[in-house]
């Protein structure tokens, strides 16, 4: 075996145990060679090789002990060892989050900014600023800043990182990631909004031995992201998963995308309350950002018994149920998670969601996936971009 060889081996390794840490730390070593399934000899060499290089430490194990051995000791990443930062770009928002090594938000700011009055060049002057900025307050943490991350609505090229298009930008075809890299002197990865969530849920405890799953996200937009092979999926050109771009109906409502009849159209937050008002009385809004507020008061009309309401529940699990349709069809996955803020009114969809799903497939097609609904209790995409941003930490 080459030398490269063993050195790509060892890299790998080295890889998988951080991410192990990660996700399931802390644990003792014999617990990192059942879950990565190496050696205890590999094991041995790796973690001691990270702890002479501070990235973990030993912690003491709290849980108690019986009979006269040895206590277990764990190991953990050392959360101070380095650092990114997560940018998430929204219409008239930029939300700025400082991660640890384990992945933890530890500090974060909201700016309010015009995001569709700029040009490339603007756009970007103001994200380099506001960065900076937002790094000078942490000035220990910048010094160990190993990438940075964005993450953003719409069709995104991560290869070139390039916003192809998003409803938070007037103007097509736009990199984000060029400026930031000369600014910061460090890797700059783009991603869409949705695939932050689902690599985000994909490193969460309970779905680490799920390797094939979809994750669609519903609230301001509608979106997709795969994980296949335990791996983010992002297709040859960087934006696969736009499933709220799919159709529902050639000749149906008007999406933001410009186009006709997309799942989005029947499911996003704006969408629903769009074809609400023009049913029912309810107060003006941003026609493309309703609030929390209005949005779940729409929800409770439902649940009240409301008919106008509950329909266009109703015909929004319809769409979704006939988009989820197709991936079952297409994927076979073994779940499919729904989450996003617009799960408050899961429970007003899923007799559409089903339905949607019978009418469009035989019952052996449909298999055997599981469709659950994900709690939106934080905003997954921040501790997304921060997942997808650590992995230049190896």
């Amino acid at each position: 075996m080459k030398k490269s060889d063993t050195e790509q081996i060892r890299a790998a390794n080295r890889v998988d145990i951080i991410n192990a840490l990660r996700v399931f730390g802390p644990v003792a070593r014999v617990d990192i060679g059942r879950i990565t399934r190496l050696s205890p000899a590999t094991v041995t060499a790796i973690t001691s090789e990270l702890a002479n290089q501070g990235v973990i430490a030993e912690v003491k194990d709290s849980t108690p002990t019986t009979g006269r051995g040895r206590p277990r000791v764990l190991i953990d990443l050392n959360p101070n060892h380095a650092y990114v930062l997560g940018i998430k770009l929204s219409i008239n928002e930029i939300r700025l989050m400082l991660g640890d090594l384990k992945g933890n938000i530890i500090a974060e700011s909201v700016v309010t900014a015009k995001t569709q009055a700029h040009n490339q060049d603007s756009l970007n002057e103001m994200l380099v600023s506001q960065a900076q900025h937002f790094m000078a307050g942490y000035p220990e943490q910048a010094k160990r800043l190993v990438s940075l991350g964005i993450a953003i609505q719409g069709f995104v090229d991560v290869h070139a990182g390039d916003v192809v298009w998003s409803p938070a930008l007037n103007m097509r075809h736009v990199n984000l990631t060029l400026a930031l890299e000369a600014a910061f002197n460090c890797p700059v990865d783009l991603a869409n909004d949705a695939n932050c969530i689902a690599y985000a849920i994909h490193k969460q405890p309970d779905f680490a031995n799920c390797r094939d799953f979809a994750v669609l996200m519903i609230g301001y937009g509608v979106g997709g992201g795969l994980i296949v092979g335990g791996e983010l999926y992002s297709g040859h050109f960087g934006a696969a998963a736009e499933f709220g771009h799919t159709k529902f109906s050639h000749e149906g409502p008007q999406c933001a995308c410009g186009r006709r009849g997309c799942i989005e159209a029947y499911v996003a937050d704006y969408a629903l309350y769009r074809d609400a008002s023009a049913v029912m009385d309810l107060p003006a809004t941003d026609r493309r950002h309703p609030s929390e507020k209005q949005m779940s008061r729409l929800t409770q009309l439902a649940r009240d018994g409301d008919v106008a309401a509950s329909r266009l529940f109703h015909q929004a699990g319809k769409a979704l149920g006939f988009g989820i349709a197709n991936i079952l069809a297409l994927l076979s996955p073994q779940k499919v998670v729904v989450t996003g803020p617009g799960v408050r009114a899961f429970d007003q969809m899923q007799a559409g969601i089903l339905e949607g799903i019978e009418d469009s497939l035989i019952p052996e097609l449909i298999g055997r996936a599981d469709i659950i609904q994900y709690p939106w209790s934080q905003d997954m995409t921040g501790k997304g971009i921060i997942a997808l941003a650590l992995k230049h930490f190896r």
